[in-house]
């Protein structure tokens, strides 16, 4: 269940910490990426949310973050009326390693300072902290290389639940991705922003409100609505004929993706970036 007090655990591991763009992330070889450890929590705006107070909350949270686990924040806003999600929102946090984030968790509850800082913005967000999504994430492609992120850190993404067909398993999923990652490279990309990622969730019977369960996720990011139109049409002419047998080997996803807004609220290799949450760029 979603209260206001969830809202300091969620910010919690954020403070103490100190997705997609997936931006400051070390790219690890072809064959073997890196791995990381990503949390996403269920959010909703409570009565006091506006930009302005939103904007003043990050800003002060980024002031208060002191160490390094953190890698990335992101925000996510609803882009669909037909999400499964309704009117919820997430929060993304990756990490370097899952005990990086559960040292987080526990550090919080003896932070007098942190506390007080929630207790000024509980009336703008409410998030289930507690009840929180973890997964390991890899995330092939460097988020620069086709076009730079938009200024504001602004991104479009769509997150599509995938199955894994009788026999196969996480493996098939990671060996596919060079591939993929390959004829991407081939195709008309540039300037779209796009790069992507798999989660693999830690409990796989988890569902959203339509009961719908996800072996892996399958994310996309782009700069905009219109740059994921383009490197939609470029998957469908460059991409889909080559790769599309292969991962209908061992997958299958489904045919509506949950789509956000979403900015990148910190970046651990950019401490002074701030989002203004438009938009665009």
């Amino acid at each position: 269940m979603i209260n206001k007090t969830n809202l300091a655990g969620f910010f919690a591991i954020l403070l103490m910490a100190g997705c997609s763009m997936e931006n400051s992330v070390e790219e690890g070889s072809a064959t073997k990426p890196n791995v990381r450890y990503n949390e996403f929590m269920e959010c909703k705006f409570g009565p006091d949310m506006s930009t302005e107070k939103l904007t003043a909350m990050i800003s002060e949270w980024q002031k208060l973050i002191t160490t390094e686990s953190l890698i990335g924040a992101w925000g996510y806003s609803p882009a669909s009326e037909e999400n499964a999600w309704g009117e919820s929102g997430f929060w993304e946090l990756e990490w370097d390693s899952k005990e990086a984030a559960e040292s987080a968790w526990a550090d919080w509850e003896a932070n007098e300072e942190a506390a007080a800082w929630n207790e000024k913005y509980l009336g703008v967000m409410q998030c289930d902290g507690p009840g929180r999504f973890k997964h390991d994430g890899i995330f092939p492609i460097p988020y620069e290389t086709y076009g730079e992120a938009n200024s504001s850190g602004y991104f479009y993404s769509e997150f599509h639940i995938c199955k894994y067909n009788e026999g196969a398993g996480r493996e098939d999923a990671v060996a596919f991705l060079p591939g993929f990652t390959e004829a991407v490279a081939q195709g008309d990309y540039e300037g779209t922003g796009y790069h992507y990622g798999n989660y693999f969730p830690y409990d796989v019977s988890e569902t959203n409100p339509e009961g719908e369960s996800a072996d892996f996720i399958w994310a996309n990011f782009t700069k905009s609505k219109a740059a994921n139109d383009k490197a939609t049409t470029a998957f469908e002419s460059d991409v889909r004929e080559k790769m599309f047998p292969i991962f209908s080997e061992f997958a299958s996803c489904g045919d509506k993706p949950e789509l956000f807004h979403g900015w990148a609220l910190y970046d651990r290799d950019n401490k002074d970036f701030m989002p203004s949450f438009a938009l665009d760029n």
